[in-house]
């Protein structure tokens, strides 16, 4: 039988995943206020999820949830995942909660840290938007119980090129900040496995292998471009190393392991 997803905020990571299981025999339905950038595979639905209404959304056996915040401040944050979080159990209820449903959240509600994290450590966000999506996955995991929360970290990929940006303009950046990243069909291929696992874990970090530092992707990136690297801007925080072991161990393979194979593609 066919399965059918339904991808809550059906932005681009949304648009992607529904392409990705509709080629794989799903039907996929996509809620998201504005329909007509949906492509042709992916069953729209025009809904607010922030304000439902009466508006009832159909039997599915899974829900997938890409959230994106309409502003940068702690209330467009509030508003978009804690209003569209509770919209979506209310217009869930006639038709059932799903019996799988995933929320894309951010690594961004762990803080930083000078060792290396796992999914065991303890959150400790520092930007009040942070703060609001911990509270979301809270607030996920009382609304849908068993909800699996993936926590991706500096997503890039097709139309996702501020760091070429940066690099091509020369903007200056803390070169020993420690970061980390996944490329957006990396992103998806986690989100389909999760999907279609028997048993999945209840939390990943969907990162890729190899944690790394600002002013060397930056340099990577200034050669592959052949432009001078950007000046060194020291900032106030070392940023954080991320373990994704437990990613590697449910995911067959990424298609772009580090920061080398996925800059390359987008500037080949």
């Amino acid at each position: 039988m066919t399965q059918h997803v339904l991808l809550a905020g059906c932005g681009d990571v949304g648009m992607a995943l529904g392409e990705r299981l509709s080629q794989q025999g799903w039907a996929a339905s996509g809620i998201r206020r504005s329909v007509d950038k949906l492509p042709e595979n992916i069953t729209p639905i025009p809904m607010d999820l922030t304000n439902p209404g009466d508006q009832d959304l159909p039997k599915a056996d899974a829900v997938v949830i890409t959230l994106t915040a309409d502003g940068r401040d702690v209330e467009d944050y509030r508003h978009t995942y804690l209003g569209a979080l509770k919209g979506l159990h209310q217009a869930l209820q006639a038709s059932g909660i799903p019996p799988r449903v995933v929320l894309v959240s951010s690594t961004g509600v762990l803080g930083n840290s000078d060792g290396t994290l796992t999914e065991d450590a303890e959150p400790h966000p520092t930007r009040d938007t942070a703060k609001v999506l911990l509270e979301a996955e809270h607030l996920a995991q009382q609304l849908f119980p068993g909800v699996i929360i993936v926590r991706p970290a500096g997503i890039y990929g097709p139309g996702r090129t501020s760091l070429i940006n940066r690099v091509r303009q020369g903007s200056p950046m803390d070169h020993a900040r420690i970061t980390n990243r996944i490329h957006r069909d990396d992103l998806v291929s986690v989100l389909h496995e999760v999907l279609e696992a028997e048993q999945p874990p209840s939390l990943l970090h969907a990162v890729d292998t190899e944690p790394a530092r600002m002013g060397d992707v930056a340099a990577y990136i200034a050669g592959k471009l052949n432009v001078p690297v950007p000046p060194d801007k020291p900032g106030g925080s070392a940023g954080k190393r991320l373990d994704s072991s437990r990613m590697q161990e449910f995911v067959s393979a990424l298609r772009f392991p580090t920061y080398r194979e996925g800059y390359d593609s987008l500037l080949s």
